[in-house]
């Protein structure tokens, strides 16, 4: 039985002759974000980790790194993954996460997914693991466009298959509060990523180059505010349009990507219109280059589904204009 992890207090020792930090004469706050930014950009260590590991509801080691391409191939080789090996991917995975896998010396083999939740099925991903490609050496479920997956549930396939899992939840900051295997989130503040997990071996292994700049995490309560008021507004103006929206988005999570279902499977003429009109909208673009498996559900909701990019402080007249070229786009 692999035993359990025993988090470490961490301290970091002061430079001889440095000086310490006082308030200033008059009594003016110190912006301790700023002092933490800089002292982040100039190679020292800050508070980042220990702020993104309290945010887990059990203890875990988190770290936050530069570039999610480079973190996630160097979290797979973290987990022991040997090169030239298949690693199972979401059919409708990210370009980030395939140049990931592919940078970690892995082949993709793309697996269909849920119709409902847009993630794996752990049922059928079990019957298709005999009919990969190669020798299995990890597999990377992708929560879809800020949905959380089942982490437990993951946990437990760990364990049954003996495979390295690298949950990819990059969109995914406001519902990440589990790590039993190590998830990749992307930070609030738009840039940079961190990896978390209640096992501290495999994250405390990962050579990548570390985070520096703006994480956003002082901001974050405010702008996920906003965010859910501009989804509940878009929600009530777009009742009768005929799209749909992910389950409990804008209500009980939120990301700042809208994945929206339209009533046909032309999202690629959608989203083009819609960049027209000046909305930042996209659509899934696959890989058929990519070794897959038989894809039928995926590649349905890859045609029907939209993401728009949203703007958490768009006023009424704003979102009413989103709304006409979304209605117009759609047809």
């Amino acid at each position: 039985m692999r035993s359990k992890p025993v988090a470490a207090p961490i301290s970091v020792p002061e430079a001889s002759g440095a000086a310490r930090l006082s308030a200033p004469v008059g009594g003016a706050p110190i912006d301790f974000d700023a002092v933490a930014r800089a002292l982040g950009a100039s190679g020292y260590a800050s508070d980042l980790d220990p702020r993104l590991a309290a945010r887990f509801a059990r203890p875990v080691a988190a770290r936050a790194f530069a570039d999610r391409v480079e973190t996630t191939a160097a979290a797979l080789r973290a987990l022991g993954v040997r090169p030239g090996g298949v690693c199972v991917v979401s059919a409708l995975a990210d370009p980030e996460t395939l140049a990931g896998v592919a940078r970690a010396g892995l082949k993709a083999w793309l697996v269909d997914v849920d119709p409902f939740s847009a993630m794996f099925d752990t049922s059928h991903l079990r019957a298709r693991l005999p009919e990969a490609p190669g020798p299995l050496e990890a597999i990377v479920p992708a929560a879809a466009h800020g949905r959380a997956p089942d982490m437990r549930a993951w946990a437990a396939f760990r364990d049954e298959t003996g495979l390295p899992i690298l949950v990819d939840a990059a969109g995914a900051f406001d519902v990440m509060i589990e790590a039993p295997v190590p998830v990749l989130v992307g930070l609030p503040g738009g840039q940079g990523v961190f990896v978390a997990c209640e096992d501290a071996i495999p994250v405390n292994a990962i050579d990548a180059a570390p985070f520096a700049g703006d994480d956003g995490l002082s901001a974050w309560p405010g702008l996920r505010q906003r965010l859910c008021g501009v989804a509940q507004q878009l929600r009530v103006l777009l009742l009768d349009s005929g799209v749909g929206f992910q389950p409990g988005w804008g209500m009980s999570w939120i990301s700042p990507t809208c994945a929206l279902s339209l009533p046909t499977d032309d999202a690629g003429a959608v989203a083009w219109k819609l960049q027209a009109a000046g909305v930042p909208a996209s659509c899934a673009v696959r890989d058929r280059t990519l070794a897959s498996d038989e894809t039928p559900i995926a590649d349905h909701l890859a045609a029907s589904t939209v993401v728009v990019t949203l703007d958490p402080d768009l006023d009424v007249e704003s979102l009413d204009r989103l709304c006409d070229a979304l209605r117009a786009a759609v047809g």
